[in-house]
């Protein structure tokens, strides 16, 4: 260790305040990723795809799927390496649309341009665009989901979760309820989809993770967890004078039960006419393990209306599918920029027609951990400094996020709660046991 240390300049200290998270940083959960997580990932996708070789063989093109396969397994194994040795980024080559956002990128890192002298943000997703990379670049391997199974079981193994989920969003639906009730419901519902972003296989590394018991019957347990919490400020916000017009945008972050908590959020919205529309950012190509591309959203619509034994899941699936078709609710055409280095606050200029889209919005809702990180541009910003100002301009709209915090950094507590929080336990900010619900008015 003392070598590595050396040899890629890795500092025995906790990340210091107004700079970049790095994983050089050793005490930071960056260099742990980095080191740690990051390896783990790439062997399972090597391991999954070695298991299902004879299956992808079949499924996408014979013998020459099979030697793709065993190039690409090779190519994982190369950047592994690349990753474990501190090599510097290396230039993308693919047709997707992105490769002059990436590489000009790239090249204006300078010195900066390896996985541990990097920002952890720009590190850490480079990786993951450079494992689809490995596949763009084949015949027949390119719309390949590596990480299709694991997103699947976080579906199947929370069905019951899903069906006491929409026991009680149904009962509360059957009587007539006023603006007060409707609120309060509101307000549970962004509290369970908060909690929903706890089901993480990017911060599991991949291993399986479900939901079970009754997630509504918990909030009131969860309510201390919730160590920034804004929600009646978001309904003030959609219940607006012109409640039911309007569109909220909503950027995904996990498939399987997390995205069924977003589809319940967004039923719920149209349902009692809080906007007009629902839209959906999800990504272009599979992204830190679980997060939600077009493929997913259809597989996960598709599995609800065929599970005949869950009558509650098939018409919550049907009615899902009858909103998408009269366009209440809507999967945005997928955007570059949201698998992208870039932090949010550059958005406007780095994809002026997407921030434009968005500011049209009664307000977005920004899901997850790796979005909070890109609305902070993994700056480590003292934790008490106002969310307002974190987001450095970036503001086309109200905004708001739900994060359990899965990673050292956050902004908007008050003085002293972070503090009695790592007292209690040092690691608080990296277990998943933690959320803010917080919110910026436009």
């Amino acid at each position: 260790m003392t070598d590595l240390s050396t040899k890629y300049n890795i500092i025995d200290e906790k990340p210091p305040f107004n700079a970049q998270l790095k994983g050089q940083y050793k005490q930071g959960f960056g260099y742990y990723t980095m080191r740690e997580r990051l390896p783990v990932i790439l062997t399972q996708v090597i391991d999954q795809l070695s298991k299902d070789k004879e299956q992808i063989v079949e499924n996408f093109g014979g013998e020459t799927a099979r030697e793709e396969l065993k190039a690409a397994i090779g190519e994982i194994s190369k950047l592994k390496y690349e990753l474990q040795t501190d090599k510097d980024f290396r230039l993308l080559r693919t047709d997707v649309g992105d490769e002059s956002l990436w590489n000009s990128f790239i090249e204006s890192l300078g010195q900066d341009n390896s996985y541990f002298s990097a920002c952890w943000l720009y590190a850490e997703t480079y990786m993951y665009r450079r494992l689809n990379n490995i596949f763009e670049n084949t015949k027949t391997l390119h719309k390949l989901d590596y990480f299709q199974q694991q997103k699947h079981k976080a579906l199947t193994n929370s069905y019951d979760a899903m069906v006491a989920v929409l026991r009680s969003i149904e009962a509360f639906n059957s009587e007539s309820r006023t603006i007060d009730e409707i609120g309060s419901f509101f307000c549970n519902l962004l509290k369970l989809n908060l909690w929903g972003n706890r089901c993480d296989l990017s911060i599991s590394a991949g291993q399986d993770v479900k939901q079970d018991g009754d997630p509504f019957s918990l909030l009131d347990s969860l309510e201390p967890c919730i160590v920034r919490d804004q929600t009646r400020d978001i309904w003030q916000c959609i219940n607006t004078v012109n409640a039911s017009s309007g569109i909220v945008e909503i950027v995904n972050d996990n498939s399987g039960y997390e995205l069924f908590t977003d589809l319940c959020l967004a039923d719920f919205i149209v349902h009692h006419k809080l906007a007009e529309k629902v839209c959906f950012n999800v990504k272009a190509i599979p992204w830190y393990i679980s997060d939600v591309t077009p493929k997913d959203m259809q597989w996960t619509l598709d599995t609800l209306t065929t599970q005949e034994s869950e009558p509650l899941l098939v018409q919550f699936g049907t009615r899902l599918k009858t909103h998408f078709t009269s366009g209440m609710l809507e999967m945005r055409p997928v955007d570059n920029f949201w698998t992208s280095p870039y932090e949010f606050y550059r958005m406007q200029d780095i994809a002026p027609v997407l921030y434009n889209t968005l500011s049209q919005a009664k307000v977005v809702v920004f899901k997850g951990d790796l979005n909070y990180r890109k609305l902070l541009g993994d700056y480590n910003f003292p934790y008490t400094t106002p969310f307002l100002e974190a987001l450095r301009g970036f503001l086309p709209t109200s905004l708001c996020t739900l994060r359990t915090v899965k990673a050292d950094l956050i902004c908007g507590l008050p003085d002293g709660m972070a503090e009695e929080l790592t007292r209690k336990d040092a690691s608080w900010m990296v277990t998943g046991e933690y959320g803010v619900i917080q919110y910026a008015g436009k």
